[in-house]
């Protein structure tokens, strides 16, 4: 990751993911970190971590944890997330949702086509389907 990377990733992650992060951990309910895995984002598609990933998650989370048995699945389940970047080229294919001893990794293209990444209305299905 060179400088302009770097320094885009920190901007963001100063502007952007605390508020996200503070708002996720007051839905579920518990600390939750997120960590983003900025080495595999393209440049361009970095700006697109608040609005297009965070936000959806967020939103997401807020639509399980409505009630006490939806907040209760994600606390005992979910003890961190991760959310990696794939390239546009396929993404629609291999973009993923996956939760693996206690991590909710979310991997898909965050800047490209709409296809290439999840609403969050999927999050939210994929959620309750696998809590």
């Amino acid at each position: 990751m060179g400088l302009q990377e770097k320094k885009t990733a920190k901007a963001i992650e100063d502007q952007y993911v605390a508020e996200y992060q503070k708002e996720i951990n007051e839905i579920v309910g518990k600390e939750v970190p997120v960590t983003i895995n900025w080495d595999t984002f393209e440049l361009d598609f970095m700006k697109f971590v608040p609005s297009v990933c965070l936000q959806r998650l967020t939103d997401a989370f807020k639509e399980v944890c409505a009630d006490d048995m939806g907040k209760e699945a994600v606390q005992e389940t979910i003890n961190s997330v991760a959310v990696y970047c794939i390239p546009n080229e396929g993404a629609e294919e291999k973009k993923e949702l996956k939760i693996a001893d206690g991590v909710f990794s979310l991997t898909a293209c965050w800047g490209g086509h709409h296809s290439g990444y999840f609403p969050d209305i999927a999050i939210k299905e994929y959620l309750e389907n696998n809590l």
